[in-house]
């Protein structure tokens, strides 16, 4: 049988090779862990021996010239895929025997979709020469190109092989349909659609891998179909060249609303969750088509059938499909028949069933048992007698010349102290417990706002710094530098000797090393030591501040905490003075989501205070005290409130309705509206909304995100966006779905001629440079340092443009003074 070719679904192989695997020791056994090695050992060397090309199979993307041939257009798969083709902007050339039933198609699809050309081929594919006058009729068409070829013709027969009665030309129709005309159309167009992504899809049938009786010849012409698609998709995978043609093998089951469901009696049509719409079935294919796949097999009850068939006997498969193929009174007239037999199967099943109950019941008490039998308490007796069992083991490995005191631990508190003493000191901490009465935050509060009282008091103060200072210009050492002094190792530790505890707690000796600079005496810059020493007061005063907010007392910061913090540090800012009190709230907000977005990238909801202190946006933030701060840097500083104004205002603008809360229509604006509609609309499935429209704080990392988009935290929140299936990576599907909003702004505006999808994927890959070829990781693109660009010209026209016209924006180079006196 054909069952090798059916790709089982790795879950179920794995499942049964772990179920052969666990049977216990024994002949039956050995024969099964056997196979499980030879099948490993197969499907080993066919994977080294096989072509991995299939994977760099390019999506296919439809373009003014692409066409999709579909024969049996006319009503069931076939008319449903040229349904959701049109859906996909695919042009169609439709072949089919009705003229009625395709023009009135073809008029539905114009309706549906204004941009496409539909052509209608009357023909009917069982004459002789019929293929040739096709593919003559389809070559005779201008700027037209074949990139998808759908064999989906077709004929059924469900009928005895000597009782075909009047269809006495059904075998010859089927043998025409499912051999003659997809083999002639293959070998025809497979060598012109190389060039370019293309796909050929065969529509044979889930019959295809079995031999079934009352089908024979429908059964036979498919299997034929089947195997030519997986044999010719082998050959193209070996070839080496840059073909981007792929097969696709579609092997659907009991079909509904299709001529084949009126036209049989069977009753395989009337079982549910194995029968599927002509729709449902469409949909799978075109999607696997576009995909690049190379099996589909719509519907899990169809592919656990095929992988079932393919793998019992013979003799049961046929007596399967003979039943199912049967009408329903052929079927009762065959049950009364061999009533007694079927009896005696029954019973038999039955029995086997309540021996297998019998089984499992017993199992399960036996497994009880064990459970009751170790659950039993244990006495002291027992467990006092255990412990000095072990006690003696490890005395003796860890003492083994050790004397043995004849004196005898017998009672239980002896042995426990004995062995606390030796082992156990101290008992660690794991856990803190924070109170949850009223009376204990109390507590707790006030014993962290005097333990931070007296943390404040060790920090130096600045007539320490001061005395320090000077007693390092007084021990400056030779040769002496009026502009620059410097000091060695030796008059360093000798003035760090002269001052305070607190003075010498801050230089460590290390610290002296950090500080050296090359000098030829061993010597560092005083400067050098003041400006370190006031750095590190200025940390500890810092921190001692925030941490007055830290409600929780963990050592972090809430955004409430934060906000808190912000909000009563507000009056000590000159350069806010001309804030309104009715904006404090919006500039908290505002500055708050700057310290969210880069320090909590994962969006934990807090923040570790020495994060916020070394990260070096408290300092732009404390910036805002200076009275002559500069007019060019309070105009980059986030926290400025010219800053926070301009972000503010563009988004009561982008506001048109006045809701407080930003719709999908109103973010497309922002930006003069170059962002694509695909990338906003992703923007809105991502990120929290509010009745489907956007918040000021969602808002707020819209904009942090798009205007750092090359740190770290920007590249996360775009990628995260783009990564459409939540994967991880991002693979050229995800690249093309974002590349075709981009194409359909391009569209609209009067630009120079837009580069196909495979150019731009290469230059992106080419930047990137991924681990895998064809994956791409938010790792990849933080390393290589151009992933700001990369996802900029996907979702943004104006990078776009300015990236596809980057060498014609270059200035040319100024002329030499001969060329200028020359002109």
């Amino acid at each position: 049988m054909t069952s090798y070719l059916w790709p089982s679904v790795p879950f179920v192989t794995i499942t049964i090779l772990v179920g052969l695997h666990c049977l216990p020791a024994g002949y039956l056994g050995l024969l099964c862990k056997f196979y499980i090695v030879v099948y490993l050992l197969f499907m080993f060397i066919g994977y080294l021996f096989s072509s991995k090309k299939q994977r760099r199979c390019l999506p296919s993307v439809a373009s003014s010239m692409s066409y999709a041939l579909v024969t049996g257009a006319s009503n069931g798969i076939g008319a449903q895929i040229c349904r959701y083709l049109v859906q996909r902007d695919f042009n169609l050339i439709m072949v089919a025997r009705s003229r009625r039933k395709l023009d009135a198609l073809a008029e539905e699809f114009q309706q549906m979709n204004r941009k496409i050309k539909v052509h209608v081929i009357v023909l009917d594919l069982t004459e002789s020469n019929a293929a040739e006058k096709l593919v003559n009729h389809v070559d005779s068409l201008k700027n037209v190109n074949i990139d998808i070829l759908i064999n989906n013709a077709g004929r059924g027969c469900t009928r005895p092989f000597l009782q075909t009665g009047s269809n006495i030309n059904a075998f010859e129709e089927m043998i025409a349909l499912h051999v003659s005309v997809p083999t002639y159309l293959i070998r025809h167009y497979l060598p012109k659609m190389r060039d370019r992504p293309s796909r050929i899809v065969n529509i044979s049938s889930e019959i295809s891998y079995m031999s079934s009786p009352r089908a024979a010849v429908y059964a036979s012409t498919k299997a034929y179909l089947t195997q030519l698609t997986t044999a010719l998709s082998y050959e193209i995978e070996q070839m080496n060249d840059n073909s981007n043609t792929s097969f696709l093998l579609a092997t659907p089951g009991p079909t509904l609303n299709t001529e084949f469901d009126r036209h049989d009696e069977s009753i395989v049509f009337r079982f549910p969750f194995v029968s599927l719409t002509a729709e449902q079935v469409a949909k799978q294919i075109v999607d696997a088509c576009l995909r690049g796949d190379q099996f589909c097999t719509p519907g899990w009850a169809n592919q656990l059938t095929i992988w079932l068939m393919t793998k019992v006997p013979l003799s049961f498969a046929h007596f399967v499909c003979w039943l199912l193929w049967a009408s329903w009174p052929e079927v009762k007239q065959w049950l009364h028949e061999r009533r007694h037999l079927v009896i005696v199967c029954f019973n038999l099943i039955f029995f086997l069933f309540l021996i297998a109950c019998f089984v499992a019941m017993d199992k399960l008490l036996e497994n009880l048992r064990k459970q009751l039998k170790e659950s039993q308490p244990v006495t002291t007796e027992d467990e006092l007698d255990l412990f000095t069992k072990y006690l003696k083991q490890e005395r003796d490995v860890t003492h083994p010349d050790a004397p043995i005191s004849p004196r005898k631990l017998d009672t239980h508190n002896d042995i426990t102290k004995a062995y606390s003493q030796q082992h156990m000191p101290t008992i660690p901490q794991f856990y803190e417990h924070i109170p949850s009465d009223p009376l204990g935050r109390k507590l707790r509060e006030e014993a962290r706002a005097l333990f931070l009282h007296r943390k404040s008091q060790e920090i130096v103060n600045s007539d320490e710094v001061h005395s320090l200072l000077g007693l390092l210009e007084e021990n400056a050492s030779p040769p002496l530098d009026p502009e620059s002094p410097k000091i060695n190792y030796d008059d360093f530790m000798r003035v760090v000797r002269k001052s305070s505890p607190d003075i010498a707690n801050l230089f460590p000796p290390t610290i002296f090393a950090d500080l050296y600079h090359n000098d030829p005496y061993g010597r560092v810059r005083i400067l050098d030591l003041y400006q370190y020493t006031m750095r590190k007061m200025w940390y500890y005063h810092s921190r001692m501040g925030l941490s007055l907010y830290d409600s929780v007392g963990q050592g972090y910061l809430r955004e409430s905490d934060l906000e808190d913090y912000i909000l009563e540090l507000i009056p000590t800012m000159q350069q806010l003075a001309q804030l309104q009190a009715t904006f404090y709230k919006f500039y908290v907000c505002t500055a708050v989501r700057k310290f969210f977005f880069f320090l909590d990238p994962l969006r934990t909801g807090r923040i570790a205070i020495p994060d916020i202190l070394c990260s070096g946006y408290l300092d732009k933030l404390l910036e805002l005290r200076e009275e002559d701060a500069d007019a060019d840097d309070l105009e980059m500083n986030w926290f400025s409130c010219q800053s926070a104004s301009k972000i503010y205002t563009r988004y009561l603008q982008l506001d048109k309705d006045h809701n407080g809360l930003l719709s999908r229509d109103e973010l497309a604006k922002y930006n003069s509206g170059t962002l694509t509609p695909v990338f906003i609309a992703r923007v809105f499935q991502e990120c929290l909304t509010y009745g489907g429209e956007m918040d000021y704080k969602s808002y707020l990392d819209f904009v942090l995100a798009l205007e750092n988009r090359n740190s770290p935290q920007g590249l996360r929140y775009i990628f995260q966006i783009m990564d459409i299936d939540n994967k991880g990576y991002l693979h050229p599907g995800d690249l093309n779905y974002f590349y075709r909003g981009m194409i359909q702004m391009l569209s609209t505006r009067p630009l120079t001629e837009v580069p196909p999808f495979n150019n731009v994927q290469n230059e992106i890959f080419d930047m990137v440079k991924p681990v895998d070829s064809m994956r791409i990781t938010l790792k990849d693109l933080i390393n290589c340092s151009q992933g700001g660009l990369v996802l900029s010209i996907l979702i943004d026209i104006g990078s776009f443009w300015t990236y596809e016209n980057r060498e014609s924006l270059i200035p040319q180079q100024a002329p030499n003074k001969d060329d200028s006196v020359h002109v």
